[in-house]
């Protein structure tokens, strides 16, 4: 069980590492690597998802960088057409995850999108029963909206650990952020750096120069200045691993923080899913 404390955020029971590997879109032997690599520079945090197709990657990653298991936080998520909208097939597809990432337990277990095809009513019992086994030590959920969240504190009997949604410079999340600092509920950003759209704004450049940083650190130092938020860099680089983790240590100053602020647009979401679009409210 990960017990470590330095940069954490803490919901309930769980202790979030702050910043954490992101491994969307990353696959094959390159997965493996970098997995491997940072555990054994000192990420205490992987993320992954079944819908990314790569956690037996991910698992091999593990496994190799020789990094005990109580030494790193280990985040899945369940896609709701893996769950073949039946609550029951949770247990089914979270058994699938351990064997793909070789672990005996999640630290943490997600729901990917919200889907009206699969109630929360049903979905967040069993979520919270899954718990309760040992299969993961905590539960959360990704992409919901603060309708879709209300809903799913009503039906879960455990706290729920993180809400992962895109957050980054350019988009607001205002609202939704408020709402799960109230509910004590820590946001996890994914696509932290905008999907490279950091590297070019003029802004965050010039806060990177004034303090010998990367636009990359600049940016992640930002969503970290917040106790409530948590970071999930991807990267398929090894030499970004590094510059990734020292963010940790970035502390901007409070003009900086509202000059990114002030970087916010309405065009500012990037990530969007055909089949899953819920309403969001900046």
């Amino acid at each position: 069980m990960y017990h470590k404390t330095y940069h954490a955020r803490t919901v309930g029971d769980a202790r979030i590492p702050a910043l954490g590997l992101g491994t969307w879109q990353n696959t094959g032997q390159n997965c493996v690597d970098v997995v491997k690599t940072a555990l054994q520079m000192g990420y205490e945090h992987i993320d992954t998802a079944q819908a990314y197709g790569n956690e037996e990657q991910v698992g091999k990653g593990l496994a190799q960088s020789g990094v005990s298991r109580d030494a790193y936080f280990l985040t899945t998520k369940i896609f709701p057409d893996d769950l073949k909208f039946k609550p029951e097939k949770l247990v089914e597809a979270t058994h699938k995850s351990l064997d793909n990432l070789g672990v005996d337990y999640l630290d943490l277990l997600l729901l990917h999108w919200p889907d009206e095809r699969v109630p929360l009513s049903e979905t967040m019992p069993a979520l919270s029963e899954l718990q309760k086994q040992g299969l993961t030590r905590h539960i959360g959920v990704s992409n919901f909206t603060i309708d879709w969240l209300i809903e799913a504190q009503r039906y879960a009997s455990v706290p729920i650990a993180t809400n992962q949604v895109e957050f980054h410079p350019f988009i607001n999340q205002r609202t939704l952020r408020i709402f799960m600092e109230n509910r004590h509920i820590p946001l996890t950003a994914y696509s932290p750096l905008a999907r490279g759209e950091v590297f070019k704004n003029d802004t965050i450049k010039a806060i990177a120069d004034k303090h010998s940083i990367t636009p990359a650190q600049v940016s992640l130092a930002y969503i970290l200045a917040d106790k409530n938020r948590i970071a999930i860099p991807k990267t398929s680089t090894i030499d970004h691993l590094q510059g990734n983790l020292d963010a940790l240590n970035v502390t901007l100053e409070a003009d900086d923080i509202v000059k990114i602020d002030g970087l916010v647009r309405q065009d500012g979401r990037n990530v969007e899913h055909p089949d899953y679009k819920p309403e969001w409210h900046d």
